[in-house]
């Protein structure tokens, strides 16, 4: 049994092939998506449709949750006022991310939020990354007015406390996402997903959050209107705790593969036709 975690097949060099390859040699039994917009990616490209199955993404709910401690301490490290408006943006520095798109946002909306924050944190998300810092030049120009409200943390092994501690968390992909954990693990901690229409991004964020046009002046708005509406989305947050669940994805993936393992067993003990 694979998994298949991108909604791109023809983007990942040689591995479709070689998927294909393994089916057609009888490796591959099943193959678990973590979304829908991953099976139909798949089956799109050639895989057969009885192979692909859609087991959601799901999260740790006891790592993953509101923490008003966590979001008092992250914001006293970072020297951010408590009452101030505080947008996450959790990726790796990445084309199909669209980081350009992100700086463009945040350029209009710190431009028209005085007192907001963008956190941008992720694999070369730092001063260190010379396209990143040409991303922002191009974004911001000389205004270190705005730009020291945007903070390049790098990688963090402290996600839940950047997301307790955020009111928006932010995603402006291109392409490429399926499920994407950001999404759902802001929210689980409190924060209000607004995407980019991508992948499953709209079907993870219906009723809890915005989907946007890719256009920076509709994502720095649906900002603001998310921030505004954090605490009355609360409720639904809490109410869809089970869907996001990893207990209830391990589950899901335990009885596939019982459900594999029975059919295989069957195949190899059924006798040979004459």
């Amino acid at each position: 049994m694979v998994c298949l975690h991108r909604s791109d097949p023809e983007n990942q060099g040689r591995a479709l092939d070689d998927l294909k390859a393994a089916i057609a040699d009888g490796t591959v039994a099943a193959c678990v998506c973590c979304a829908e917009s991953t099976r139909t990616a798949y089956r799109a490209a050639g895989i057969p449709a009885e192979l692909l199955h859609v087991i959601p993404n799901g999260v740790d709910l006891f790592r993953f949750r509101p923490d008003a401690a966590r979001r008092v301490a992250l914001r006293t490290e970072l020297d951010i006022p408590v009452s101030a408006p505080v947008v996450v943006f959790a990726a790796r520095y990445d084309a199909m991310k669209n980081v350009p798109l992100l700086l463009s946002a945040a350029r209009a909306w710190l431009g028209r939020v005085p007192d907001g924050q963008v956190l941008m944190c992720g694999a070369g998300m730092t001063e260190a990354n010379a396209g990143l810092t040409a991303d922002i030049a191009e974004a911001f120009g000389h205004d270190s007015a705005l730009t020291d409200r945007l903070r390049l943390l790098g990688v963090r092994r402290d996600m839940e406390t950047l997301y307790a501690a955020s009111d928006v968390v932010a995603l402006t992909s291109s392409w490429g996402e399926a499920a994407p954990l950001c999404l759902i693990e802001g929210m689980m901690c409190g924060a209000v997903p607004v995407a980019t229409d991508v992948g499953d991004s709209a079907a993870i964020v219906d009723g809890h959050g915005i989907v946007t046009p890719p256009d920076p002046e509709a994502i720095a708005e649906a900002w603001s209107e998310a921030v505004g509406r954090r605490e009355a989305l609360a409720p639904s947050f809490a109410a869809s705790r089970e869907r996001f669940s990893r207990t209830r994805m391990i589950a899901s993936y335990a009885a596939r593969l019982e459900r594999v393992h029975t059919g295989a067993a069957t195949r190899r003990t059924s006798p040979e036709p004459f």
